[in-house]
């Protein structure tokens, strides 16, 4: 496996969302730290544009945010790395509790916390969205170390591992990491889950 080394910048657009649920269910898996592998970014990646975006969701409005790989050197197209998608109803609760009326703006904040590993964190903590209609993210690992399993070589046991890839999520660094139902495409290189909270989430296995 190889992939193109590049970085992202960021764009807000309108957007269509699937539905789905992030919730920790009987089958759900649950790691440490030391139990997940964390896909790391390529030794020879450039580094990045920014580590932080931020973009207002409206209820009432679909509305989206992409993270692009910066074009490698000799090319004219990026590749992007993470689109999280905000269907027009989708917006629930504030931190606080209170409900979100049609025609209120939330702002949203992503932000890379590891650029390593490309671990991303999303604000404002305890936002909610509709069970029913949840936000969707998306993350590309086109830009990772193909040597998944960190063992010197990329071999059967990295495609092994590349077809267990799936969207993990942590509420916080203390506590264990959480396996979300997640759509894998090893052909495009990317994964993506529906969420109904913000917390900090990963692609791993």
């Amino acid at each position: 496996m190889t992939r193109p080394r590049t970085l992202f910048t960021l764009a807000v657009s309108a957007g269509l969302l699937a539905c789905g649920n992030d919730g920790t269910g009987p089958g759900d898996d649950v790691k440490t730290d030391a139990e997940l592998t964390v896909l790391r970014t390529a030794a020879s990646a450039p580094p990045l544009v920014a580590t932080t975006a931020s973009f207002y969701a409206l209820k009432g409005q679909n509305r989206e945010v992409r993270l692009f790989y910066r074009p490698a050197p000799g090319s004219l197209d990026s590749t992007e790395f993470l689109r999280f998608k905000v269907p027009d109803e989708s917006l629930d609760r504030r931190p606080d509790g209170s409900v979100i009326a049609t025609g209120d703006s939330v702002l949203i904040t992503v932000t890379v916390l590891d650029v390593a590993k490309l671990i991303v964190d999303f604000q404002p903590a305890g936002l909610r969205f509709a069970a029913s209609k949840p936000a969707e993210l998306k993350l590309s690992f086109a830009e990772a170390d193909g040597d998944l399993d960190d063992d010197g070589d990329i071999d059967g046991d990295d495609v092994a591992a590349e077809s267990r890839l799936a969207i993990w999520r942590r509420e916080t660094i203390a506590d264990p990491w959480v396996r979300l139902s997640s759509v894998l495409s090893v052909s495009r290189d990317e994964v993506e889950a529906t969420i109904t909270g913000f917390t900090n989430y990963a692609i791993a296995y």
